[in-house]
């Protein structure tokens, strides 16, 4: 009994603590500047969220020890919302990139070789990665405690916003973790995981929001709102209880239903821990089975052998017909032959970019829905389809560069008369323009809502007339800077998979920062004129507050009263935005134009 208990501790202490692959990447890693300047960012992006809320709190003239417990509550509210958000992608960013880097480099099959177990491969990987996310977490924590000073935060509250941030990221991580095992952890896979988990988030969550999946038993709060029965299975519905902004039903009301579904009803931040717990352990334990079995690079898999029968061409044949090009020859590449920016998925986005909002107008002209709840509806539609743009723009602009690298094709380009600046401004071009097409079903819809309500002479409709073209305007110069994001990192970053992580993960937290700090300025500015002006200059404040311009004001008498201003002021801060952010992107563009030639020596020179 003894020799098998000590067996079993060498195995448990093989498996985690002593692991080679936990040691290596933690004390290796973990050094690297890169890691540093990564906690740096975070802290500093947390912190920033909460100095802003408590200063805008304090700028008030009411200082009573109420007003700053509830201030101190809606800053803790935002600054849980931003860690959970950045935990959602910061957490497959990091296990991601644990296989496919190995794979990168070509050490992959040299760690195969080793004596080290398929466990000891799987969750060695795992916990080393999610090692810094936890880091991430735990240093956090003495920001959270900030808001305690006031009152109006408790600890059980700020315990269970952490427990729902790390268990979504280990939910994240292993998911990344099983499909990089797989052999599928590709950087198009691994773009497409980012694509369907902003998917699930932004539409379970509008659908929690649904007064169709409110619970009857579940107390009304202060805005009429009812807990969803995907509380459990949301992490920012879970949260949303977790804050007391939503109440849970209690257990002497739920006793129609049975014991698992009491539970999860009653407590939804701990049945969404509990079940991302167990579903995470299960798909660590079935990557272990993969390891070994993954396919190899280049064979040919009996599911494209019967692909390519299915689809009736020769390989080995080309036929092609003619195509246009436009004057720049670099534009039109980036335009109408990239693939990377997610195939059929992003064709799918395309499509339900039109029929999502169009459902919402039909449902509108039947007489289905009131105009709030369409301004309303609209506004979150629109919402997914920006941060599903945003993502392939990021993601398409991060590989433009270096594919041409590891595909040697840029030294040719270089051998051509084309300038940097002509290469340059024709990938940036390109690029928006690629992207483009994702954003024009919303718009497209926003404008009829806007003719439509002018026919019907509807006051106030819907949606102004011109709020598409203030939304088409700023959508365009937000993606053109989500552009050059990805071409600064495409162009200093030696592979697609760390070009596209980094990239990804500093928009993520720029637009999150961002509309965090937006929303409270909006809440903060003291009239619905300056919220209007305000909320053009982050992304998705400026969506939700020119579609929906009525969350403004009080009330429905107070909008109608003060529509008109608020109308001129969010058409002044469209213009003064988008030139703001355009300047920007000029600005970024002729940095790189600089340093374009220079970086692309050392690069080929190291």
């Amino acid at each position: 009994m003894h020799s098998v208990s000590h067996r079993l501790w060498l195995w448990l202490w093989y498996l985690l603590p002593s692991n080679p692959i936990l040691i290596r990447v933690v004390c290796g890693a973990s050094r690297r500047t890169r890691h540093l300047w990564l906690r740096f960012g975070y802290l500093a992006a947390l912190l920033s969220v909460v100095l802003i809320g408590l200063i805008g709190s304090m700028s008030g003239s009411s200082t009573s020890l109420a007003e700053l417990a509830k201030s101190a509550s809606r800053t803790f509210a935002y600054a849980s919302q931003a860690q959970l958000a950045l935990m959602c992608f910061l957490a497959p960013m990091f296990t991601a990139t644990a296989i496919t880097q190995e794979r990168d480099a070509q050490t992959f099959n040299i760690l195969l070789s080793t004596p080290l177990s398929n466990g000891q491969i799987v969750f060695g990987s795992l916990m080393s990665r999610l090692y810094f996310v936890i880091m991430l977490l735990v240093a956090g924590l003495p920001i959270f405690l900030m808001t305690m000073v006031y009152g109006g935060v408790t600890a059980p509250q700020i315990f269970e916003s952490f427990a729902l941030s790390g268990a979504t990221a280990i939910l994240t991580g292993a998911l990344a973790i099983f499909i990089a095992m797989l052999g599928v952890g590709t950087r198009r896979t691994i773009f497409s995981f980012y694509l369907v988990i902003a998917i699930y988030l932004v539409t379970f969550y509008l659908l929690g929001r649904w007064d169709q999946t409110w619970i009857d038993t579940s107390p009304v709060n202060i805005d009429g709102r009812r807990m969803s029965w995907l509380a459990a299975f949301h992490p920012f519905l879970a949260l949303e209880v977790a804050l007391n902004s939503v109440h849970a039903p209690p257990v002497g009301r739920l006793a129609d239903y049975g014991a698992t579904a009491r539970f999860a009803l009653a407590y939804p931040s701990v049945a969404y821990v509990l079940w991302t717990t167990i579903v995470a352990f299960v798909l660590t334990v079935s990557s272990i089975v993969f390891v070994r079995r993954g396919e190899k690079v280049g064979e040919k898999t009996l599911w494209r052998t019967i692909a390519g029968k299915l689809g009736g061409r020769d390989p080995n044949t080309q036929t092609r017909g003619p195509r246009s090009v436009w004057n720049n020859p670099v534009a039109w590449r980036e335009a109408k032959t990239r693939t990377s920016g997610g195939g059929l998925l992003r064709v799918a986005i395309m499509a339900a970019g039109f029929v999502g909002p169009l459902i919402v107008f039909f449902y509108y002209w039947t007489k289905g829905i009131e105009a709030a709840d369409a301004s309303l509806w609209i506004a979150g539609l629109v919402i997914v389809q920006f941060a599903l743009a945003l993502i392939i723009a990021t993601n398409t602009a991060a590989t433009s560069i270096t594919k041409e690298k590891e595909s040697r094709t840029m030294d040719m380009l270089l051998t051509t008369p084309l300038t940097s600046r002509y290469i340059l401004w024709g990938k940036l071009r390109g690029l928006v323009s690629f992207v483009f097409p994702v954003l024009s079903g919303p718009v497209a819809v926003l404008l009829l809502f806007g003719v439509y309500g002018l026919i019907r002479d509807d006051s106030p409709p819907v949606v102004w007339i011109e709020t598409g073209i203030e939304v088409a305007a700023l959508l365009v110069v937000y993606t053109a800077v989500a552009c050059v994001v990805g071409l600064w990192r495409s162009l200093h970053g030696r592979t697609n998979m760390s070009a596209v992580m980094s990239s990804l993960a500093f928009m993520i937290m720029l637009c999150g920062v961002m509309s965090l700090i937006g929303f409270n300025l909006v809440e903060a500015s003291g009239s619905a004129e300056a919220g209007a002006f305000l909320a053009a200059f982050t992304p998705f404040t400026a969506v939700k507050y020119l579609v929906n311009p009525a969350e403004l004001f009080d009330s429905p008498k107070a909008f109608a009263a003060g529509a008109g201003a608020a109308r001129v002021a969010a058409l002044i801060g469209s213009v003064v935005a988008a030139a703001l952010y355009a300047f920007i992107v000029w600005r970024s563009y002729t940095a790189l134009v600089r340093g374009f030639d220079m970086t692309l020596r050392k690069q080929s020179g190291s």
